[in-house]
């Protein structure tokens, strides 16, 4: 069986032992195979951009993302999932995506709160996190299924849209998903996961 979950990423990573360490089928999606011409996504039913995708020092997939931002937003629509954590950047490092979003860079370690019930959520399993920062300046169109309180105020750090036939989850929260959420993103249905 082929990988089911695309890992977009310019070099060797962590994330790769994590997914293996499950028992995850994934490939390590680099920029010059994003660019091929007979590369595809169909296979895939899950796609990660890991946290740092939005910083030079630790990435240069920022520039990448927003050269292939139609093919992602295609994968989207046609039912794919579509994960993507912290820039640790600045705030328009989400710009590639179909729908405003905006980002604050700030460290916080707080208490997870639950403001919808979604999969989502599931993006783990501890009370309190670590994050690298918080969502705003959202499209109307985006749920916020978990928040932090950070300077007095209540700051989304995971929120989630389907788009087409799938699906857009954004999470500041600084940690791998849990097993149990990216078995369930690649065993539901078209925008489900």
């Amino acid at each position: 069986m082929g990988a089911e979950i695309a890992l977009l990423w310019d070099r060797d990573t962590p994330y790769e032992q994590y997914l293996r360490e499950h028992g995850f089928r994934y490939k390590l999606v680099q920029p010059q195979l994003l660019a091929a011409p007979f590369f595809s996504w169909r296979a895939f039913r899950l796609m990660i951009v890991p946290a740092g995708f939005g910083n030079s020092y630790f990435s240069g997939m920022l520039a990448v993302l927003r050269a292939n931002r139609a093919t992602i937003t295609s994968f989207v629509r046609a039912g794919g999932t579509l994960l993507v954590s912290g820039a640790l950047a600045h705030s328009n490092a989400y710009d590639w995506l179909p729908l405003q979003l905006g980002y604050v860079r700030k460290d916080i370690q707080a208490t997870i709160e639950r403001k919808k019930e979604d999969m989502a959520a599931q993006l783990v399993e501890q009370a309190v996190c670590f994050c690298d920062g918080y969502l705003g300046t959202l499209d109307d169109d985006w749920d916020v299924v978990l928040t932090v309180t950070a300077d007095l105020d209540v700051r989304p750090v995971l929120v989630v849209v389907r788009y087409g036939a799938g699906k857009i989850i954004v999470s500041s929260i600084h940690e791998y998903p849990s097993e149990r959420f990216l078995r369930s993103c690649l065993s539901a249905g078209a925008g489900e996961g």
